[in-house]
């Protein structure tokens, strides 16, 4: 059962903190605390068992439904309920509660999201959870009827009824997002959340992680394509903290023993301890007298507990160094993270302020820290240029809102965007655990599918629970016994020749960037499985066919519409224009290729049937193919079985299948539906297949 409750910040070790007369000063945290989210209550991190589906609140008005039913998958007869099954409640406040009826033939009726707002918050919808342990063998079925209104009604309140239409809090499940949007537009975002990494641990990650996530997205390169767990940390900060400067070490120290240093990333961002630090600056052995009593003897002695806690880390911090102002700092650290050589420059900067007691606001210092780092030469004029100047400026100003004491981890597994904030000082086995902490999120994503001649390929960026994923396993193995389309299903509305759209080339991207990136990433990990010298053949390719690395490869050939486009592919050994929808006939000899990749084109094939037969025979037997899809698409030229409905990722996923296994009937064996979108990017999604060794 989740519960909730309050952790404590303390103010600090000791007090190399601020003075306490100015209202944008922010404080130095040395104890162990794990940060609160808000002054409301937070859940611990705890669960109740094994969710079929997660903590939610429908988007509907109201669902009726019946208890669930078992049985067995190999003859349907009925079983009992599997211990610990069943569905939980939960209130306002966060307490729990397991369904029961005297009666197992009740019908439930459960208000939704809809419902609430509607009545201005008068109906209370309902926050549940449904637990299913998964026997083996054993399918869980249950009557449910979900009442909606047309997709086109919107989601508006009473008037003067908004604040009480929504929940607040860390468990609200439905806020201010559910209003005035349209019927449509909530079911496919409570879709969205539903099969998503994160609705598998709900309440752990509280308000202000996912606030502080949309404001420090990850990099782009500092994800880990491979089986080995890869974490961003952003360190929000004053460079001169040395809590944060002990505590970080820590961290560095934790990661390299859990042999994970080269997959450990830190970025630091500017919370400054006080940014109306005169230029001057001010000694430290003053600064301790006037704010804490601290007398100079002791602030210098041994028993001093911060030189004690530096010594333990490694680190001899110098009592002489001054409290200096470290904006002009923190724009050379941005400049440094454009080159990628921050977490080196703030090494160099905090050896040279904790342990040598230099001035890191005098610019010969940052000039020569800048020099040994190796910048660029003009590194100092940049970070005195406006636009370096400014962004720092801002940083601070969104940060400082929402933290009120340094230093403050946000940790995040890069692959599934998971992870934990943690603030103050933490020792090496704080950190192991913390990392071990966020390294298990990790395992809400990925998936193993059927890759080239008999290989198992790991796809690491895969959402395993997403409807895409699911599509075809849902099907328990059932297919069309005969082609179930009809020749309208493949009109168009512009049925002009396709040359002719394609006679000018088009240099342009059809996803952002990291879609693309994820779509490189899957065909890398495609490539990995292969012997040297294999052969890759993209259909309906254009001048980038998203490929990282084929240096191994033997032979890349490219096809398409426009022959400037396939000249433009810097990675291609060979390129052929063929317009699939006028001459379905490939020109390649039987078994040819090891691996064919067909990207973002498969929704304007008229006669899939015949062109899946081809890319059957022309691949070797035991090869891959590999069909990429999304929701953009050229509507006009879209067939009309995929133009009906846009947006309907699992529907196409299944569509592909059926071309798969018609195309030839018997051709095609280990079909797999995977979802690799990134979160807050274009949709990816995939549909596999492996060349029979032998036809039927």
């Amino acid at each position: 059962m989740r519960t909730h409750s309050t952790p404590a910040m303390s103010a600090g070790l000791v007090g190399e903190s601020m003075p306490g007369h100015s209202s944008s000063q922010i404080r130095a945290q040395g104890t162990t605390s794990t940060a609160p989210s808000t002054a409301t209550d937070v859940p611990e991190d705890s669960e109740a068992g094994e969710y079929w589906l997660p903590w939610h609140i429908d988007s509907n008005f109201v669902t009726v439904l019946h208890k669930e039913m078992y049985a067995r998958e190999a003859d349907a007869s009925l079983v009992a309920e599997p211990e610990g099954a069943g569905i939980l409640m939960m209130n306002k406040i966060g307490e729990t509660v397991k369904f029961k009826s005297s009666d197992e033939d009740a019908l439930v009726l459960q208000m939704g999201a809809f419902g609430q707002i509607y009545s201005g918050g008068q109906l209370s919808a309902c926050r549940h959870a449904v637990l299913t342990p998964r026997p083996p063998g054993i399918a869980r079925f249950n009557y449910c009827n979900f009442w909606y209104v047309p997709w086109d009604t919107v989601c508006d309140t009473p008037v003067g009824m908004e604040q009480t239409a929504v929940n607040t809090g860390w468990n609200a499940m439905m806020d201010h997002s559910y209003l005035n949007i349209t019927m449509k537009q909530s079911f496919s975002a409570f879709r969205q959340f539903m099969t998503s990494p994160e609705a598998r641990i709900q309440f752990v990650d509280t308000v202000r992680f996912k606030e502080l996530s949309e404001m420090l997205p990850i990099s782009l390169n500092a994800t880990s394509p491979t089986s080995e767990p890869f974490i961003q940390v952003d360190v929000l900060t004053d460079v001169r903290c040395p809590f944060s400067l002990l505590s970080q070490t820590n961290l560095e120290a934790a990661a390299k023993n859990l042999g994970m240093e080269s997959h450990v990333n830190l970025k630091f961002h500017p919370v400054f301890l006080n940014p109306n630090v005169p230029k001057e600056g001010e000694s430290l052995d003053d600064y301790l007298w006037r704010e804490y009593g601290y007398t100079k003897e002791f602030a210098h002695s041994e028993d001093y507990p911060l030189r004690k806690a530096g010594l333990e880390a490694g680190i001899e911090l110098n009592p002489h160094r001054r409290v200096v102002n470290t904006f002009d700092a923190f724009c050379l650290m941005e400049v440094a993270q454009e080159e990628e050589k921050q977490q080196q420059l703030v090494q160099i900067l905090s050896r040279r302020y904790f342990e040598q007691a230099e001035d890191i606001s005098d610019e010969d210092v940052l000039s020569a820290a800048a020099a040994e780092v190796g910048l660029a030469k003009d590194a100092v004029l940049r970070m005195r240029s406006a636009e370096i100047q400014q962004r720092v400026q801002v940083r601070y100003g969104e940060l400082a809102e929402k933290l009120s004491e340094v230093p403050h981890f946000l940790l995040r597994e890069t692959v599934s965007g998971q992870g934990l904030e943690v603030g103050g000082f933490r020792s090496v086995a704080d950190w192991e655990e913390v990392l071990q902490r966020v390294i298990d999120k990790r395992s809400h994503v990925g998936m193993s599918v059927a890759g080239p001649y008999g290989k198992t390929l790991r796809l690491e960026e895969a959402n395993p629970h997403a409807p895409v994923s699911l599509a075809l396993s849902a099907q328990h193995g059932w297919t069309p016994s005969g082609w179930p389309y009809e020749e309208h299903d493949f009109s168009r509305m512009d049925e002009s020749s396709d040359c002719e759209m394609y006679k000018e080339p088009r240099l342009v991207e059809h996803l952002d960037e990291d879609s693309l990136k994820r779509l490189s990433t899957g065909y890398q990990a495609i490539f990995d499985c292969l012997p040297d010298g294999f052969s890759i053949l993209d259909l309906c390719s254009s001048w980038n066919s998203h490929f990282n690395d084929v240096s191994r490869a033997s032979r890349v050939v490219v096809h398409g519409l426009n022959a400037l486009e396939l000249e433009a592919n810097k990675q291609a050994t060979e390129r052929h224009v063929q317009d699939l929808n006028a001459n379905a006939s490939l020109p390649w000899e039987t078994n040819s290729f090891d691996v064919l990749t067909l990207a973002l084109s498969i929704q304007y094939l008229t006669d899939p049937k015949a062109v899946f037969a081809e890319i059957n025979r022309v691949l070797k037997p035991g090869g891959m193919a590999v069909v990429a899809f999304s929701h953009r698409t050229f509507i006009e030229k879209a067939i009309n079985i995929w133009a009906r409905q846009t947006d309907d990722g699992e529907g196409h996923a299944h569509l592909i299948c059926n071309y798969f296994q018609h195309g030839p009937h018997g051709g095609w064996e280990k079909l797999a539906t995977v979802d690799l979108s990134p979160r807050h990017a274009d949709p990816v999604w995939l549909v596999t297949a492996v060349k029979c060794s032998e036809q039927s």
